[in-house]
């Protein structure tokens, strides 16, 4: 019986960890993009020739994945976790560091990005809620830095794991993208909205100012975002994958937020944006990063600040 591919994204040889008895099992798996026949979705098949004939599938939603990303090598070679709403966690492992980076590539593409046929009056048939969240952009104006070739009129997207830039005349166009994970600090005030970028990123370390009446709106955007991020991977900390032993160092590109709270920290709206540039970040003591406080600022405002690390600890202590 022939079956429909126009809507398969990717498909191929993986090994997914068993909830039950822990093993990783080698599986056929299809991603299905999200279409009127249904929603973005994961099939599993014993083989490849049981996918062509359609027969003995298992289907996995991804509706509901809050996070897509590698895993440490430490944990599992080539790998990568899709964690879920209800803390639930799908361990999957390639061949190669490079098909788990397509596949994270692909299924965050269809799973976590908005997708452009909803704005073009498709039926939407994946949480409307959170669709409509993810596709609102805000007219920005970029100031020009040494890290990026455009500056000026744009727009700017934040997303559950990313903050996207799209040229305002070709919004296709995207011009730049921040992991959230990444990010060391953002801010607001009335007139702007600030952030600076982490070594992982593409534009490497630097800060970035957005002029916009809209700066608090982002702001708290992106800070919902980081601690869904921080709930999701306390989730999966309560779901530890078995240890793998092997004398390599973590994969070192890896997209897990984990690897990278130690250096991140966010800064309130009240916080004036030329004093937080000035701030110090890689001093501060474990016990400083993790303990919310209130300082005085240069110029007697004072300033609110915290850190993803004590999201985490307040999660921990939440259970």
């Amino acid at each position: 019986m022939a079956t429909d591919t126009s809507d398969i994204a990717k498909q191929g040889y993986v090994r997914i960890r068993s909830r039950n008895i822990g093993v990783w099992q080698r599986r056929w798996i299809v991603l299905r993009k999200a279409t009127n026949a249904g929603p973005c979705r994961l099939e599993k098949y014993l083989e490849e020739k049981h996918a062509r004939q359609h027969t003995g599938q298992k289907v996995a939603p991804l509706t509901s994945a809050t996070s897509i990303s590698r895993l440490p090598s430490s944990t599992k070679k080539h790998a990568f976790s899709i964690c879920f709403h209800d803390g639930s966690v799908k361990s999957i492992a390639c061949d190669s560091d490079l098909e788990a980076d397509t596949w994270v590539k692909f299924m965050v593409q269809e799973c976590l990005e908005p997708q452009p046929g909803l704005s073009a009056g498709e039926p939407d048939i994946l949480s409307p809620g959170i669709q409509k969240e993810l596709q609102e952009q805000f007219h920005v104006y970029l100031v020009p830095s040494p890290k990026l070739d455009v500056f000026g009129e744009c727009l700017l997207q934040v997303t559950q794991e990313h903050i996207y830039l799209w040229d305002l005349l070709s919004p296709r166009t995207r011009l730049a993208a921040w992991p959230l994970t990444a990010l060391r600090r953002y801010g607001s005030d009335p007139s702007k909205f600030t952030f600076e970028a982490g070594r992982h990123c593409a534009t490497g370390e630097g800060m970035f100012v957005f002029h916009t009446l809209e700066g608090e709106k982002i702001y708290n955007k992106v800070h919902q975002a980081t601690l869904a991020i921080a709930d999701a991977h306390h989730r999966t900390r309560l779901h530890p994958l078995p240890q793998m032993q092997s004398p390599s160092a973590p994969y070192c590109n890896s997209t897990s937020p984990l690897q990278q709270f130690s250096s991140s920290e966010t800064l309130s709206e009240h916080e004036p944006l030329a004093d937080a540039i000035d701030v110090p970040t890689t001093s501060r003591s474990f016990d400083n990063i993790l303990s919310p406080r209130v300082m005085s600022g240069g110029r007697g405002r004072m300033t609110t600040r915290c850190s993803l690390r004590s999201h985490l600890l307040q999660f921990h202590q939440q259970h």
